[in-house]
């Protein structure tokens, strides 16, 4: 019996990955919360509870900092509850940059409007309706709700007021852009699409590492966040009827262990979970490059960083149709319906079969990188501020 399938249930990977000492990203975003914000600087801001789970988001974020930092920029990171000093602490920045679309981050916009500094947000954003509840009676609600929203995008929300006071609104797609706009009345003009990037040390990944520990035989590739917009329980049942291997890399954040542990139930035994494995960790490079296929058939991706990774690896990759996917893959990747079980199983099988499209990589390498991004970002910058 191959490696793979003998340690499917077990969870040996978390002991090697984090043998490799803790994330660098992490390491980034602990010391850049703990600067004070000098003038001229910029303030990075993200959702209280996002770093509790690190996932795509918090690395276009640490990505997008590191990349500035080269250019020159001092970045700090504003992670703590405003306090009556917070305007003080700001008002001499050169801008504040939102990544993502929350509760406190429109606080926090609404504190740098009162002192006068310009706001950039990363927005972040897709909505659908069937990410946000298992409950067909509440779906169905949702579903008039957001329905109405394209009528009378004016109506009172978060994220307008979020999109309203933001001086540049730089979106990871031209269909994230499209979807503010209908929705919440965003200005067009205020708007440039800064793409998601990838790190080209995955382009040369070698996957003897990972072999080395879990064998040669093919396996699907899960990336991410365990929650339910990540769809795994579908991608679960997929791998079983296509008697495909199945290896999990990520953690439940907090709030959806309970997902967690129903995709494990659901596996019963027929996929090799390795928890967290730090971003910059050898191993998760040679997981790409070991992977048949790298899949993420969630509710919406914004194009989602496991699938760019996994494609300049070598990787097939099956990815959701929602969110812009395709304005990064184009004909190079396998799309799913979400939704839809035949969808899934139909494009897992194909791939399975059929291996990567070399032509995706240098698609890839050649449009998606974190220095076109953070050059974009820069270009937005010096627009607004």
């Amino acid at each position: 019996m191959h490696k793979l399938m003998e340690i499917r249930s077990r969870e040996v990977g978390r002991s090697v990955a984090q043998g490799a000492g803790r994330s660098t990203a992490r390491t980034w975003i602990d010391d850049r919360s703990s600067r004070e914000a000098k003038a001229g600087s910029i303030v990075f801001h993200a959702g209280g509870s996002s770093f509790d789970a690190i996932g795509g988001g918090e690395y276009q974020l640490v990505q997008t900092g590191r990349g500035l930092e080269k250019l020159g920029f001092e970045v700090a990171l504003w992670n703590r509850p405003i306090d009556r000093d917070a305007s003080d602490r700001i008002k001499n920045v050169r801008l504040v940059h939102l990544f993502g679309m929350s509760r406190s981050g429109l606080e926090f916009a609404r504190l740098a409007e009162r002192a006068g500094v310009p706001v950039v947000l990363s927005p972040i954003c897709w909505v659908e309706p069937r990410a946000m509840t298992t409950d067909p009676i509440y779906l169905q609600y949702l579903k008039v709700k957001w329905g109405l929203r394209r009528i009378f995008p004016k109506l009172p929300a978060m994220r307008r007021d979020m999109l309203r006071i933001a001086d540049a609104i730089l979106p990871n797609t031209n269909a994230e852009r499209d979807q503010l706009v209908k929705l919440f009345g965003a200005d067009r003009s205020r708007t440039a699409v800064v793409p998601n990037g990838v790190e080209l040390r995955f382009a040369s990944a070698d996957p003897a590492l990972f072999r080395s520990i879990y064998g040669e035989e093919p396996f699907v590739l899960f990336v991410g966040r365990i929650e339910p917009r990540k769809n795994l329980h579908r991608l679960i049942r997929a791998c079983r009827k296509l008697a495909a291997p199945l290896v999990v890399i990520g953690a439940a954040p907090r709030g959806r262990e309970g997902y967690e542990a129903e995709c494990r139930r659901l596996a019963a035994g027929r996929a090799t979970w390795l928890g967290e494995i730090g971003h910059d960790d050898p191993l998760l490079e040679s997981a790409y490059a070991a992977a048949q296929v790298t899949a993420a058939p969630s509710w919406f991706e914004t194009p989602g960083l496991a699938a760019l990774e996994g494609g300049i690896a070598g990787s097939a990759v099956v990815v959701t149709r929602n969110g812009g996917t395709s304005e990064y893959f184009g004909e190079h990747a396998e799309y799913v319906d979400p939704g839809s079980m035949k969808s899934i199983e139909s494009a897992i099988g194909r791939a399975f079969r059929e291996g990567a499209d070399r032509a995706l990589a240098s698609r890839i390498a050649s449009r998606f990188t974190w220095e076109i991004a953070v050059e974009r970002t820069r270009e937005a910058y010096e627009r607004t501020a």
